[in-house]
């Protein structure tokens, strides 16, 4: 950069910019106006802002540093765009004493670099950390207390956090605040801000003023709360901000402008109640006739006869300029036939009712027969839809075991997708091969079984090598993995045996060798499952995927008794079914 002591302003803007040198500014002292916006910094020097000592102005909003590494992106760890941001330096602004107004908007910065905003001057006046993923409302941010202007717009995480304290150090001195869509909804952080002078909340989930410390607020002048889900109230609510000169609306959930609301918008000279379902009711048609009777002593009457009644509600309204007015925007909903009228095209009610729509032209029943038909079908279609969804939250109740015991087969076979079938030593277009098969069967037990498996099942089921029995600790092969060594054996087995107990049920291990001894079984089309009960399990321990194993496959229970004739019954049956899987 040539030595330019004099240059003023310097507009870097879409320069395409990745990095920038410590002493790039160095020959500009007498800068003042520095605008680095729509560039893909990712990192700014320590050093950059020493010579600046008489900026005053600083724009590094729009930075997307993730746009110039795509192929890097590809790469590295997708969740790390959601983390990373612009790096900074926690004293990058010390040399900025002067600087009265700073833009950080649309530019994600990293964790740490919130730290640098504790080193600001303490002349800044405007600040914008709109969408930037602001994580909490921390008070370095505004150590500098002078902050006359911020936007905090789009920061949805530190709107989660707000509190009666989050403010305190700007209480007086912040006069405009921009806290749009950050999905807020409550106030009572407002506490306190009684130099506030404009306060945009459009876009958020806010209700009602309920809870919201409006009295603190006396110098508010512009409110915009458009774009929110607020609904009538029937209390006043800014009686106390004499000050409050135009307040949005638009598009919430009025459905009634209540006695209590006209007198809240005496003060105003600016409204917009557009976009909402207003009912026509007679405070709603008097105030739409006040606006419009400003140049007009006489409103044009076509769907109804009656003379304009000179009986109104005593509200000064009239002044009010509704400044969003679009006619299709303003018309009322009639709820009874369900249609939309012309509001100005209504008559103005003869008495103080927000309710009443005793002279609303086409907002009148034909009879009372008619309204009480239209409530009875209402409550037919809403009967109807109630029976239905509680018969289908009792289909689920009933079978919810069935609807779980799928969702646990789909887990598995999602588990099993990960695995190749090349590492998986059985193809499956050879189950129906016998010499595929290297062993009869596949044992399932816990380590609290083991020694019944050693010296009561083996020397039974291998004796005179008839049955060759696959034991995890045995027959598994060292350097596969575990997942793989159960597939492995369980494709290479005949038949699979579950040694059922109290131990096998407190095994996470024994329970997914069952799930995946089912998965295994259905996707091979094969049914050669055993199980084998040591003891009787309580039914209240017994998990319902075992219930329902026990209800569809035969299974065979361990005799307690220590007489020799029903143990010799017992090993006989079983090796009778072993040897049948053979054949």
């Amino acid at each position: 950069m040539p030595h330019l002591p004099f240059l003023i302003a310097l507009d870097m803007r879409f320069c395409r910019l990745q990095s920038l040198p410590p002493d790039f500014f160095q020959s500009l002292p007498g800068l003042q106006y520095l605008f680095l916006s729509h560039n893909y910094i990712s990192k700014l020097p320590a050093t950059l802002f020493y010579s600046l000592g008489r900026l005053v102005h600083l724009d590094l909003s729009h930075m997307d540093s993730h746009s110039l590494r795509e192929e890097e992106a590809r790469l590295e760890n997708p969740f790390m765009r959601l983390i990373e941001g612009m790096d900074m330096d926690p004293n990058i602004f010390q040399p900025l004493q002067k600087l009265r107004f700073l833009d950080l908007s649309f530019t994600k910065l990293d964790l740490k670099a919130f730290m640098s905003m504790s080193s600001l001057g303490g002349k800044l006046e405007y600040v914008s950390y709109c969408y930037t993923d602001l994580p909490a409302l921390m008070d370095y941010l505004f150590l500098m207390e002078s902050i006359k202007m911020l936007d905090l717009s789009g920061n949805v995480g530190c709107a989660r956090a707000l509190n009666a304290g989050s403010f305190q150090l700007l209480r007086d001195t912040l006069e405009v605040l921009f806290f749009k869509n950050a999905s807020i909804y409550q106030l009572d952080w407002i506490t306190g801000m009684n130099k506030l002078r404009v306060l945009n909340l459009r876009g958020n989930f806010l209700a009602s003023f309920e809870g919201a410390p409006m009295r603190d607020l006396a110098s508010l002048e512009v409110l915009d709360v458009s774009r929110n889900f607020i609904q009538s109230w029937s209390f006043r609510i800014f009686h106390q901000n004499t000050k409050l000169k135009l307040l949005n609306l638009r598009n919430n959930n009025l459905l009634l402008i209540p006695s209590s609301m006209l007198k809240d918008f005496e003060n105003l000279n600016y409204l917009a109640v557009g976009g909402n379902q207003l009912q026509c009711s007679c405070n709603f048609v008097f105030l739409l006739h006040m606006v419009f009777e400003k140049d007009s002593k006489e409103v044009e009457n076509e769907n109804s006869s009656l003379p304009v009644t000179t009986q109104q509600p005593t509200y000064a309204v009239g002044h009010i300029t509704l400044y969003d007015y679009n006619e299709d925007d303003y018309l009322c909903m009639n709820f009874t036939n369900k249609k939309k009228v012309n509001t100005l095209k209504l008559s103005v009610c003869n008495r103080e009712d927000e309710g009443s729509y005793s002279n609303v032209s086409d907002a009148i029943p034909e009879s009372i027969e008619e309204m009480i038909e239209d409530y009875l079908v209402i409550y037919i279609v809403a009967c109807v839809v109630a029976v239905i969804i509680l018969a289908f939250v009792v289909m689920i109740y009933w079978n919810w075991f069935y609807i779980k015991y799928f969702f646990v087969l789909l887990k598995n076979s999602a588990i099993l997708s990960f695995y190749d079938d090349d590492k998986v030593y059985l193809d499956k277009s050879c189950l129906d091969d016998e010499a595929a098969y290297q062993y009869d069967v596949f044992v399932s037990y816990s380590d609290n079984d083991r020694a019944w498996v050693l010296d009561e099942m083996l020397p039974n089921l291998e004796q005179e090598d008839l049955i060759t029995v696959c034991l995890h600790e045995r027959d598994f092969e060292v350097g596969y993995g575990i997942l793989e060594n159960i597939i492995s054996c369980m494709d290479r087995s005949r038949c699979l045996m579950l040694i059922v107990s109290e131990s096998f049920l407190l095994s996470r291990w024994c329970q997914f060798e069952m799930h995946l001894a089912q998965h295994r079984l259905l996707e091979t089309r094969r049914d050669e499952l055993i199980l084998v009960l040591l003891e009787d399990i309580p039914k209240r321990k017994c998990p319902k995927t075992l219930s329902y194993l026990m209800k569809t496959k035969t299974y065979i229970k361990w005799p307690r008794q220590q007489t020799g004739r029903d143990r010799e019954l017992f090993w006989k049956r079983l090796r009778k079914a072993l040897m049948s899987t053979k054949r």
